[in-house]
């Protein structure tokens, strides 16, 4: 796919044309290879493969590839912020040498999260609903096809460039970023980030992860659940030991995700069945 370039070639800055052609692999093909393991993480690779193809030797572009595959969920056309940014700091990388890769890497997982909740509020719950309304008010009882038409113009027309002006802002953005952090704060910006990203998980493990038990025990004609005495005790402790005991299974043992999703339900079913939960 890429051509064999010259090491000086390789040092020169993205050109307009090579960023909006990056833009269109990303906006295109905004998940290629999702999977329950990764999600939308087996995307990054693939989006990044031309500007590696261009940059990089052949041992640092396999690096470079491999270290790309985190698990990643955002919303797509906000994304594109992100996408931009980290652009911005592997061009940053390759040619001034002054950006580690779990800087990069720390920014990409600790962000997504944010720019979901952003992105999801903004397009799924409000941009698509509104235009959906408008279109079948359009199509009425006759079933006009000027509804599906004014939907498919409407969303591309809007999101297009959307995506592409928060592609460039990110790229911008990432670019001069080390221009304005000092070294200094930058091990303290990464770090936050990182402690960001780790809250995040932990809050939709505490919203999400919701344990119960359905041992009761009876005394003096009072009727008290087990569940209600863990939980005086020490809220959620259940839904935190088996969020721990997931991370252990993934860490360790090397359990993939989609049989740990099979096993709990089978799990759930049985210990229901048999009154345990």
């Amino acid at each position: 796919m890429a051509v064999e370039m010259k090491q000086e070639d390789r040092m020169e800055l993205l050109t307009k044309k090579d960023r909006n052609k990056l833009w269109r692999r990303y906006i295109q093909y905004n998940a290629p290879g999702f999977d329950y393991v990764y999600y939308m993480g087996k995307s990054w690779p693939w989006w990044l493969k031309p500007f590696f193809k261009k940059y990089c030797s052949e041992d640092e572009y396999k690096e470079s590839m491999a270290r790309h595959f985190d698990f990643y969920n955002t919303e797509g056309a906000t994304g594109s912020l992100l996408f931009g940014m980290i652009l911005g700091l592997e061009e940053r990388r390759v040619l001034k040498r002054d950006v580690d890769m779990e800087t990069i890497r720390s920014l990409k997982v600790g962000l997504q999260g944010p720019i979901a909740g952003i992105g999801d509020s903004l397009i799924q719950a409000t941009l698509i609903p509104i235009l959906i309304t408008i279109a079948l008010s359009l199509c009425g009882d006759s079933g006009n096809v000027a509804g599906p038409l004014f939907y498919l113009v409407a969303i591309a027309g809007i999101l297009v460039p959307y995506s592409y002006i928060l592609f460039n802002k990110g790229y911008q953005l990432g670019k001069k970023s080390f221009e304005v952090i000092s070294k200094n704060s930058l091990s303290h910006l990464t770090q936050a980030v990182a402690m960001f990203g780790i809250l995040i998980v932990g809050c939709l493990s505490a919203q999400r992860c919701g344990v119960t038990l359905g041992i009761k025990f009876e005394a003096n004609g009072v009727e008290t659940k087990l569940l209600d005495m863990i939980n005086s005790i020490f809220p959620n402790l259940l839904s935190l030991l088996y969020t721990f005991f997931l991370y252990y299974l993934i860490k360790y043992k090397k359990v993939a995700s989609t049989w740990l999703v099979y096993g709990t339900i089978i799990g759930v079913v049985v210990l229901s069945v048999i009154g345990i939960v």
